[in-house]
């Protein structure tokens, strides 16, 4: 495992093509990939800074992101997982995302998982229950300076309107519970990441976070 130093002020992904493109299914996912040559640098697996028991962070001049994972660790029996992801632009530069720019990284193996489809997280069910816990009491002492503008890769609470893209300008920010296919193996107390990569960032950014015990 290799780390690496903080840059634009987030910690980047050092390694061109760490996340490949897939195309997207009917449902609009795309599931694992193969694990990439070891010989690619992988980010530090060492946690990303604290805001809340449940939310990490990586924050710099260029942009703040969180990952909230107080959902995340009551599926570890499902097949999809969410994290509760804020992404906040701080530079003038309008930042463009879709769904293939979002991916969760196993730093161990290096395996990598798409988005899930929005109706086969919709058969799962559990979407109500997921709003519910996305810690947005802590999360509103950062958020309060900043503009939310609609965000849903997945629908959220009372809305079935889904985005696929999504423009962030400046002090702009969006706020949405994603989902992935459960990686393999037990998913409590392990450690992942989660990496964003999109039009308007040089280099893709990253939280390194840890499912916690029920």
């Amino acid at each position: 495992m290799r780390s690496v130093p903080f840059h634009s002020g987030l910690r980047p992904i050092l390694a061109a093509g760490l996340l490949a493109a897939a195309a997207a299914g009917s449902a609009g996912c795309r599931h694992r990939s193969e694990i990439p040559d070891p010989g690619i640098p992988y980010a530090s697996s060492t946690a990303s800074e604290k805001l809340s028991t449940f939310v990490f962070k990586e924050e710099g001049r260029l942009y703040l992101m969180t990952v909230g994972v107080n959902a995340t660790r009551f599926h570890d029996q499902d097949p999809f997982i969410p994290l509760t992801v804020v992404l906040v632009n701080k530079t003038t530069k309008p930042l463009q995302l879709h769904r293939e720019s979002f991916t969760l990284v196993e730093p161990v193996s290096g395996a990598r998982y798409g988005l899930a489809g929005v109706e086969e997280v919709r058969r799962q069910g559990k979407m109500s229950y997921d709003a519910q816990l996305m810690d947005l009491d802590h999360l509103a002492t950062k958020l309060d300076i900043y503009q939310r503008i609609p965000a849903n890769f997945f629908p959220g609470a009372g809305t079935g309107v889904i985005h696929d893209n999504l423009e962030l300008h400046q002090f702009q920010y969006m706020l949405n519970n994603i989902y992935f296919p459960r990686p393999e193996g037990e998913l409590l107390g392990r450690t992942f990441e989660l990496h964003v990569e999109g039009r308007g960032l040089e280099e893709p950014i990253f939280v390194v976070f840890t499912v916690p015990e029920k």
